[in-house]
């Protein structure tokens, strides 16, 4: 029988990885958008606006924001990759806990439903802002919502849940307990996430919900797999919910 994830030796990374990738993170997102706007102006702009307004613009489009985010995550997951084969003898997906968990995997898609439905649940006692939230600008049209859609279903989930309970965890997991690092990656998980909304307080707080929900899931699982595939779930119900509301995306 295998022992609890908080009774295993720790990973083979620390503390001073998890600074080299957050390090590499910044500098590249820098990089990119620098260099993907460079491009877009030179290939496509011809309104002579200025690189500020025109990258501006840029960062309100999705078929612009999603290569970008793409390409970026690539360049994390390549120094992720590096550093996990590296520093521990595991195979990668054993080392960052991508295993098979013990319950079937549809009780997790089920549970990632119900987590959306909290959510919207919650919000609805929340007094929400009324002005346009940053992601908002990326669902103008139904392309746009549509490519959104399908990102966040089936790539986002995979790479976040990477970072957050694959990378992260185990480090905050080992020097601190299950607990902190439930607690520490819903905490990075919100606030990485909170441009897109404005950093409104209360979407930062039910981010920090769902970080929550599904560390508890890593931490109680063991496996990587179950809070992918909650994560998957979770945005799935609200795309699809965006769906319903506005009219096959539609009517914004």
């Amino acid at each position: 029988m295998e022992n609890p994830p908080e009774a295993r030796p720790g990973p083979g990374w620390n503390y001073r990885d998890v600074a080299a990738v957050t390090a590499l993170a910044v500098f590249g997102q820098v990089f990119l958008v620098s260099l993907f706007s460079l491009l877009a102006i030179l290939l496509v702009d011809s309104s002579g606006q200025g690189w500020l307004r025109t990258t501006k613009d840029l960062m309100n489009r999705a078929a612009f924001v999603l290569p970008l985010q793409l390409a970026w995550w690539a360049l994390v997951f390549w120094m992720v990759y590096r550093i996990v084969r590296a520093r521990d003898e595991r195979p990668f997906r054993q080392a960052i806990g991508w295993t098979r968990p013990r319950l079937p995997l549809g009780v997790y898609t089920v549970a990632g439903i119900a987590l959306a439905l909290s959510v919207t649940g919650l919000a609805w006692l929340l007094p929400l802002p009324r002005h346009k939230l940053p992601i908002e600008q990326l669902l103008l049209d139904p392309s746009s919502a549509f490519l959104m859609a399908g990102f966040g279903i089936l790539v986002a989930p995979l790479i976040e849940e990477l970072l957050f309970r694959g990378f992260l965890y185990p480090v905050v997991a080992h020097a601190h307990g299950a607990a902190a690092a439930v607690g520490i990656t819903a905490v990075v998980f919100s606030i990485l996430h909170a441009p897109q909304y404005g950093w409104a307080w209360q979407n930062v707080a039910l981010l920090a919900y769902v970080g929550v929900v599904f560390g508890a899931v890593r931490a109680v699982s063991g496996s990587l797999v179950p809070s992918t595939l909650l994560h998957a779930a979770y945005n799935f119900t609200l795309f699809a919910g965006l769906y319903v509301s506005t009219n096959r995306f539609q009517d914004f």
